[in-house]
Parts: C-alpha cells; structure tokens; sequence
C-alpha cells in the first residue's frame, strides 16, 4: 500500500511540473475567449454598474410611491366608513324619535 502511495505522489509530482507552454498557445486561448462588449453605462460604487442603481432606484421609488397610494386608499376608505357610521346613527335617531313620539301619543 505505502508503494502504490509512493508511485501516486510521483506521479503526481511529474504532473504539477511547471512545463514550457506550447508555441501559439496564448494566442488560441485568446481567440476562443468572447470579445467583451463596453457599456456605455459606467461602473459606480460598491461595484454595481450604474445600470443596476438605477434599477434598484426604480425598485424603491416604486415601493414608496405603493405605500403612499395605500395609505391614501386606507384614508378613503376610513372616511367612507365613517360616514356610512354617521349615516346609520342618523337613521337609528330619527327611527327612535319617531317611535318615541308614537309612545308619547299613545299611538300603537
């Protein structure tokens, strides 16, 4: 077993020497390697493109322009509520009026 390891590690060793690259070889390497386009947007802080922070601006204006517009429809719809509340005491009172009255007169 210790020889068999022993043959592995030189093996090994003869693999990871450092060889002389083939003539050409860079060249090849480079072809077959995509052409990186240029942007035209320019890289900003915390290496995020300006593209990304507009996105991520767009993102977050879009969530605080939602909240405003649900706090707004809340405010609509507590004020709705508040006068189908006022409405119904409105009725409730003029119902008990009319049958206090009824009361007082001895109607039935």
């Amino acid at each position: 077993m210790v020889e068999k390891m022993d043959d592995f590690e030189r093996e090994l060793k003869e693999q990871l020497q450092a060889r002389e690259v083939p003539a050409g070889f860079t060249e090849r390497v480079m072809a077959r390697v995509p052409e990186q386009r240029v942007s035209s947007w320019k890289w900003v802080g915390f290496g995020m493109p300006a593209w990304r922070w507009a996105v991520a601006a767009l993102l977050v204006a879009g969530m605080v322009a939602g909240g405003v517009e649900h706090d707004r429809q809340q405010r609509i719809a507590g004020a709705r509520a508040r006068e189908q509340v006022l409405l119904a005491l409105r009725i409730t009172g003029s119902s008990l009026r009319d049958v206090q009255q009824k009361v007082s007169r001895g109607d039935r």
